[in-house]
């Protein structure tokens, strides 16, 4: 849209640019005569959580724990439990009130709470008694406004402000509950909820603020909400930090009692194993033992050399049986050998006898047997009385028992010693599961110490936290809230401007919306293009116009312009015949064929041709009356809609032509089947000869009658006639294509009723009276800022 056509549509539709911005800006004045006004307070409140003193000094600033720090107070504040909390005190606060104070509430508002208050609420839930301490008093601080009027006790208020929570957690029906979750101006949760706390920049302050109907109200509002947030912040801070404090206690105690019982069992053991000090007592028995072990091995070297000697002494000593044994067979046989002397001395006194002869002979044999083996033996004894050294056996004897005594006594001596081993072996059974027990002991009692300390360590860490965090959520309200004694300003002209300019806007963009979206023919360019064929022409409506424009002139100009076209397309398509016949047919009724076909034969007439109109319907119909010029019209500034029926445009063929140059044909089988205007049939006949120069052939409009194809085929040009005002439908579009099929080049088109506006595209502009100023505007809005100038 060019910024020429956007003015014009603005001028159009001037009157209800305008009457509707002001209708709705008189409502909105209307509406808002009796405004109501608000009050603003605000409040700071000082955190100290980004750059607070901290018993650590050796922490660190942590710029995400800052902001979590920050997000958790804004939280506290905005949480619904904080907004039922101080919706409860600020309603119980006024309902203690006996009479209405401006610091706290102004007349009217406390007039409007006393009427919605029932009765049974101060005797059942006010001023009952009950022994509940869930809620605690709030700290005072003489930096924050005063909360309480004089005459209102801070016991019966907290014991109200109890009463009451109590009972708005008891069900979702009672008073209390329905007060806070309706639309109360001043205690429901949307109303409390509108208090805004941000952080103040990077700084350690929080800034609430407030708005509301009465000053008192505004005031208190956020008075309380300081002493809730402060008092909140720091039950939820501590008993985070209490609550570390006591496990590491109770752990503490636990581990404590572990420790004293296995010290207890360290005891125990001591007393049972009679141990002083197991390492000390363990070294000495390891010490005496290794000496005992020396002089034990020392002891059993010594016995066995001793043993060895007394050994060898033995052997020696074995000859002494062996001398024993040889003195008494030398003195057997020395016994024997005189026994056979004497038996020898015997027989020889008794000699003569042979057989004593051999008797004396073999006593003598033996006697001398006898006496070699004496001699040998007494040889044998010498050798035994003498050791291989030469030492007499008798001084072997005493070295031999004083070997004997000295192998005894180191016998003795391992015996004890052994016993000793014995013992020692006892000690050393008892000793070492002892040292293996004590071990496992005192590991128990090291990591029971180290888990004591560990405990007792994160138990002063805890406190240490819990004392930080004492500092660090001890709120401050370093800015208090004010007592608002001027209203904000009304925004009641800004409303109504907003209000006006809103109204503008909407009815502009649904201007052109409609312009846009509208899909009908409205033009010659929109038409070829929906219609994907070439214009013939076009024709304006005829209205009731008032006297600025000239639309005879404009109308018998699009006729002449029409008619220029005409003969240069019939010239294009010349051919032998004589007659020209231009067939008229529209897809609907009431697009005005008839009117175009009577002017178009009254211009070729005109200009020196026969012509023969033909019609279907028949030529004198009754002009069917308009719409009347309602005063809504004429409100908005649009033009008059009625059509001018005393437009010459518009007048009947009569006035054109002779009654022997226009006639009605019948449609019958001969109108389907006709393949020429000669094949039509007039009352019963067929039309007379001669024939004229051209004739013209209005058919009924295509969707309702079927249209003979063979005429339209035969004819020199068929004209579309359709309206500007009427949208192009797929119905439409497929009747076209079917004709399209049959007369090819020889179809085209004309829009009928198209907008004066539309017109300026064909004729230029349009002539009209236009005073100076207005031509001056409308060439700097085209950028023609020398159109006058001449070459």
């Amino acid at each position: 849209m060019k910024l020429v056509e956007f003015i014009k549509l603005l001028l159009k539709h001037k009157v209800i640019l305008i009457a509707i911005p002001v209708v709705t800006g008189l409502l909105a004045i209307l509406l808002t005569r009796h405004p109501k006004h608000s009050y603003y307070s605000q409040t700071m409140l000082y955190t100290g959580l980004a750059s607070g003193s901290t018993i650590e000094m050796d922490k660190s600033f942590n710029y995400f724990a800052t902001n979590i720090a920050f997000d958790n107070l804004l939280n506290i504040i905005n949480s619904r439990e904080t907004q039922e909390e101080v919706a409860i005190r600020l309603f119980t606060q006024h309902l203690l009130l006996e009479q209405p104070d401006s610091r706290f509430i102004s007349s009217e508002a406390f007039k409007e709470i006393k009427d919605i208050i029932p009765q049974d609420l101060y005797d059942d839930v006010v001023y009952a008694h009950t022994s509940s301490d869930s809620i605690m008093p709030l700290s005072t601080n003489e930096s924050v406004v005063k909360t309480l009027p004089e005459s209102i006790d801070s016991q019966t208020y907290e014991q109200a402000v109890s009463n009451l929570l109590a009972l708005m957690k008891s069900d979702n029906s009672n008073f209390v509950y329905a007060l806070l979750n309706y639309d109360h101006p001043f205690y429901s949760i949307e109303a409390i909820s509108k208090v805004k706390a941000i952080r103040i920049s990077n700084s350690d302050l929080v800034k609430m603020s407030y708005e509301a109907e009465d000053p008192g109200i505004c005031q208190q509002t956020l008075a309380i909400f300081n002493e809730v947030c402060i008092k909140k912040y720091k039950d939820l801070k501590e008993n985070g930090s209490d609550a570390v404090i006591k496990y590491f206690e109770s752990q503490l105690s636990a581990s404590e009692n572990k420790l004293k019982e296995i010290e207890s069992v360290l005891l125990k053991f001591n007393q049972e194993n009679s141990i002083i000090n197991y390492y000390e007592q363990s070294k000495a028995v390891a010490i005496v033992k290794e000496d005992m072990d020396v002089e034990y091995n020392k002891k059993r070297a010594e016995l066995a050399s001793s043993e060895a000697s007394t050994k060898k002494l033995e052997q020696k000593l074995e000859v002494q049986e062996l001398v024993q044994e040889k003195s008494n067979r030398i003195l057997e046989n020395k016994k024997r050998l005189g026994e056979l002397n004497y038996e020898i001395a015997m027989q020889e006194a008794l000699a003569g006898d042979s057989d004593n002869g051999q008797r004396i002979e073999s006593l003598k044999k033996q006697a001398s047997l006898l006496q070699d083996e004496i001699k040998s033996s007494v040889s044998q004894l010498y050798t035994f009385q003498n050791s291989v050294e030469g030492v007499p056996t008798s001084k072997i004897l005493p070295e031999w028992v004083d070997k004997v005594v000295e192998t005894e006594g180191l016998k003795a001596r391992l015996d004890v010693m052994n016993q000793q081993n014995d013992e020692f072996q006892q000690q050393y059974a008892k000793y070492a599961p002892a040292g293996a027990n004590l071990k496992k002991i005192e590991r128990q009692i090291n990591v029971a110490e180290q888990e004591y300390l560990e405990i007792l360590h994160g138990l002063n860490l805890a406190k240490l936290k819990y004392q930080d965090t004492q500092l660090s959520s001890n709120l401050k309200a370093v800015d208090p809230p004010y007592f608002p004694l001027k209203p904000i300003p009304s925004k009641r002209k800004l409303i109504i401007i907003a209000v006006v300019f809103i109204s503008f806007i909407l009815v502009l963009v649904t201007l052109l919306i409609m312009k846009y979206f509208d899909d009908t023919l409205k033009n010659v360019s929109v038409a070829e293009e929906k219609l994907q064929m070439k214009a013939m022409g076009m024709f304006a409506k005829v209205f009731k116009s008032n006297k600025k424009i000239d639309q005879i002139s404009i109308q018998e100009r699009l006729t002449d312009l029409f008619i220029q076209n005409l003969n240069h397309t019939l010239k294009v398509q010349s051919d032998t015949k004589n007659t020209k016949t231009i067939t008229l047919f529209s897809t609907q009724k009431n697009e005005g064929k008839t009117v175009i076909a009577s002017n178009l034969a009254r211009k070729l007439k005109a200009s020196g041709h026969s012509v023969m109109l033909l019609n279907h319907s028949g030529f004198d119909k009754p002009h069917i009356s308009s719409n009347q010029f309602t005063v809504l019209h004429r409100l908005l500034g649009y033009p008059d809609p009625r059509i001018d029926y005393s437009h010459p445009f518009l007048d009947p063929v009569s006035a054109h032509l002779n009654k022997n140059e226009y006639m009605t044909y019948d449609i019958n089988s001969s109108f389907y089947n006709a393949k020429g205007f000669q094949d039509l049939t007039i009352k019963g006949t067929k039309i007379p000869l001669p024939q004229p120069d051209y004739v013209i052939v209005e058919l009924p409009n295509v969707l309702d009658t079927n249209y003979p194809a063979d005429l339209i085929a035969s004819s020199d040009l068929a004209l579309l006639i359709c309206r500007s005002n009427r949208l192009w439908t797929k119905a439409d579009d497929n009747l076209l294509n079917n004709i399209k099929t049959i007369v090819a080049s020889k179809l085209q088109f004309i829009i009928n009723g198209v907008e004066l506006e539309e017109v300026e595209a064909l004729l230029g502009e349009l002539p009209k009276k236009r005073s100076d100023f207005r031509v001056r505007i409308k060439n700097m809005l085209r950028f023609q800022f020398y159109l006058k100038s001449h070459i």
